[in-house]
C-alpha cells in the first residue's frame, strides 16, 4: 500500500477520536492547507457529448422506446412474482 493511503488512514482513523470541543479546529486547519495547495481548486467537469456516437441519436421516437422497455420490465417483475 502507498504511503499516502496509510496516511490517510491513519488520519481518517485519528479524526474518530479527537473530542468533538476540537474538531472545529481541525477543520480550520485542513482549510487553511487546502487553501494554500493547487489540488484545492476543482474545475467544473463538463459532461456535454457523454453519449455521443453510442447510438441513441439512431432512436426514432425516444419516448416510445422508452415505455416499450418500462412495459418489457413490468412484465419481467411480475412474472416473478415477488
Amino acid at each position: 500500500m502507498q504511503q499516502s493511503a496509510i496516511n490517510r488512514m491513519e488520519l481518517i482513523n485519528n479524526l474518530s477520536i479527537i473530542p468533538k470541543e476540537r474538531l472545529n479546529e481541525v477543520k480550520t486547519f485542513i482549510d487553511f492547507i487546502l487553501s494554500q495547495t493547487q489540488t484545492n481548486k476543482l474545475k467544473p467537469i463538463n459532461l456535454s457529448g457523454i453519449w455521443k456516437d453510442i447510438g441513441f441519436e439512431k432512436i426514432k421516437n425516444p419516448e416510445n422506446e422508452l415505455k416499450k422497455i418500462r412495459k418489457e420490465m413490468d412484465n419481467s417483475i411480475l412474472k416473478k412474482g415477488f
